[in-house]
């Protein structure tokens, strides 16, 4: 779960009165749960092994204005940051921050969910997409697709449930 990972996550957006959505890689195959605690103001979520008994990372927003975004082990060891562009939110580029002192970077369409993951030389290693249709009763369900091995599972787990809620925070904030 750790090791870097390169293949295909789809990530479904939990049923309509659950708060929890299984994690498979692209054959099916489950690697984690997610739990996402649906009353919190700061977008909280838990992601477990694939059996939902044993806790891997916890993740939420980090900064006041809902722009940066954090993933911790479960001993609260740093996994990653996600931060926007205060102007901008996920609509624009982000910054990816890992442990070893990596950054990757982000640049988005909220409203399609559409996003690419670029390391340091410019290079695209990563799509986040949905696999939604438009009227569907979970429209968050995702496919990350990691063409080189850059973070693990957990990691990009989190990083896609950390995009997914700043979306989710953007859409209801256009709403309001």
């Amino acid at each position: 779960m750790n090791a870097p990972f390169a293949g295909v996550l789809l990530l479904p957006d939990t049923s309509v009165f659950g708060s929890t959505s299984a994690v498979t890689t692209g054959d099916g195959l489950p690697v984690a749960t997610i739990r996402r605690r649906k009353l919190s103001a700061r977008s909280r979520f838990e992601i477990l092994d694939a059996t939902g008994t044993t806790l891997l990372a916890t993740g939420a927003q980090a900064g006041f204005w809902g722009n940066k975004y954090e993933v911790m082990g479960p001993e609260s060891q740093f996994l990653l940051s996600l931060k926007f562009s205060g102007w901008t939110g996920p609509t624009g580029r982000g910054v990816v921050s890992l442990p070893d002192g990596r950054t990757l970077a982000t640049k988005g369409n909220w409203s399609a969910r559409e996003f690419t993951l670029a390391d340091g030389a410019g290079t695209p290693v990563a799509q986040l997409h949905t696999t939604s249709r438009l009227f569907s009763l979970r429209p968050g369900s995702l496919a990350f697709e990691l063409k080189a091995p850059v973070l693990s599972v957990v990691q990009a787990v989190g990083l896609a449930q950390c995009i997914r809620a700043a979306v989710e925070s953007a859409t209801a904030a256009a709403a309001a």
